[in-house]
């Protein structure tokens, strides 16, 4: 009797054991199964403003300014300078065979002269700018020396001597913008007036 219940109490002591163990065990895995870390933020842009490109300054053009009379070309010091004894001669400016560009429209003709070899002429017009930049590109196959900044514009020149007085004429073409002024003086220098000319269009300086 006495070993039989000590082996009754060994197999109940076993049992118990079996269904402890089995009881820790459920209890480590539930404790060891790994939870879902919490997902970390994304990052967040700073305060910081996001760069932009900075736009390219833009040159500023001044308006061109046709001029419309010929007693009022350049200003009243240059015109006293250059056209001093010369006297006006009007007429059709059209008929004028000069360089010019394609498509131009004459704006203004004028025409000073005295004696047999000495005046002035200018001629300005207006073209496509395409057109004003062609014609200026071939002046110097007809001749011409241009520089690319003389009068605040490019300017070409050619000088010839007179076929029937020993002077010279002198064809002055200042491109720019469009525009077109020619001048040609004879056994005189048009210089001042051209430069006073030019500044009353394209506005490059103050003339007066």
């Amino acid at each position: 009797m006495i070993r039989t219940r000590t082996r009754t109490r060994t197999l109940s002591t076993l049992v118990f054991a079996g269904i402890l163990a089995l009881g820790l065990s459920a209890c480590d895995g539930a404790e060891n199964t790994p939870t879902a870390s919490p997902t970390s933020a994304a990052p967040t842009a700073s305060g910081s403003p996001t760069p932009t490109a900075t736009p390219m300054p833009t040159a500023t053009v001044a308006p061109v300014t046709l001029p419309t009379d010929c007693a009022a070309l350049g200003t009243e010091q240059s015109r006293a300078a250059v056209l001093d004894g010369l006297g006006f001669q009007g007429g059709d400016y059209t008929q004028f065979v000069r360089p010019v560009p394609a498509n131009a429209t004459l704006a203004l003709g004028c025409d000073w002269f005295a004696g047999d070899a000495t005046g002035l002429l200018v001629l300005i017009s207006t073209a496509p700018a395409s057109d004003v930049a062609a014609a200026a590109a071939a002046l110097p196959a007809d001749g011409f020396t241009c520089t690319t900044d003389d009068f605040g514009a490019p300017v070409c020149q050619k000088t010839t001597p007179n076929s029937q007085y020993p002077v010279d004429v002198v064809e002055t073409v200042v491109a720019r913008e469009g525009v077109w002024v020619f001048m040609e003086t004879s056994n005189l220098d048009g210089t001042p007036l051209l430069s006073d000319i030019v500044d009353g269009i394209f506005g490059i300086t103050n003339g007066q």
